[in-house]
């Protein structure tokens, strides 16, 4: 890895930041990515669980406070320098906890891990494929693989698209190229996907039944309980909700 390439994951570190058009939103939807995985690994008893990525720390943070006591090891693997410092300086990391600095692509397990998550990072690299088939590769057989990704078939998109306000459902805006990202998916593209990988899926489900664009949702003012229930409904509609989980095993 060089210092160029960690310098280019650098540029988006700034975009995980309260003042980006789509924090609150994207750590709402992290929590509940979190809640579904970490019940996931919980179900399967595993020893070892792999993260790729640190992102808002919502995902990491609750892992640690909920799930590392239960682990023999947990690993993070991360390619950004300044997200590494952000986390060593925020968070103390138990003794069990191993930070890689390392491209996913280039990454090499020491060891099988009973579990592995990768929350929203297939959009960001440039081969998803060759990412979800790589990981799938350090999962022990029968062990169990968490992917989440936004969906380009959401329900505000569809609507935006037939409302002729959004002419390519799979066209990457500014903000998603402010955040890294590369790709769009939907549930048959990111199946197939897993499929190729050598994987299989065991359980699939949608994360927050998004109807109206972020700007719309902020300006009703909705009480919690009602942006709870987006994401309580969108659990039975992966074909459109915001965004894709699949549970996956090999």
């Amino acid at each position: 890895m060089s210092a160029t390439d960690d310098h280019a994951l650098d540029a988006h570190a700034g975009s995980y930041g309260e003042g980006f058009k789509y924090h609150d939103e994207n750590l709402r939807m992290l929590a509940w990515y979190a809640e579904r995985m970490i019940a996931a690994v919980r179900r399967t008893r595993a020893r070892s669980l792999l993260s790729l990525g640190i992102g808002h720390q919502v995902v990491i943070r609750r892992v640690l406070q909920e799930l590392v006591p239960d682990l023999d090891q947990y690993t993070i693997v991360e390619g950004s320098p300044a997200m590494i410092e952000r986390l060593r300086a925020d968070q103390p990391l138990p003794e069990k906890v191993t930070l890689a600095h390392s491209f996913f692509e280039e990454y090499e397990a020491p060891a099988a891990q009973d579990a592995i998550e990768m929350g929203f990072v297939l959009e960001h690299v440039e081969d998803p494929l060759l990412v979800l088939r790589r990981f799938a590769g350090f999962l022990r057989p029968g062990g169990l693989m968490v992917v989440v990704v936004p969906n380009a078939r959401a329900l505000h998109r569809l609507l935006g698209h037939h409302a002729g306000l959004l002419p390519d459902l799979y066209q990457l805006s500014a903000h998603d190229r402010e955040l890294g990202h590369r790709h769009y998916f939907d549930l048959a593209s990111l199946t197939e996907m897993a499929a190729q990988a050598g994987l299989t899926v065991r359980a699939r489900e949608g994360v927050f039944l998004k109807c109206l664009t972020t700007s719309q949702l902020e300006q009703l003012r909705l009480p919690p309980e009602v942006v709870r229930s987006f994401f309580t409904v969108g659990t039975d509609y992966p074909e459109i909700a915001n965004a894709i989980y699949l549970e996956t095993t090999r």
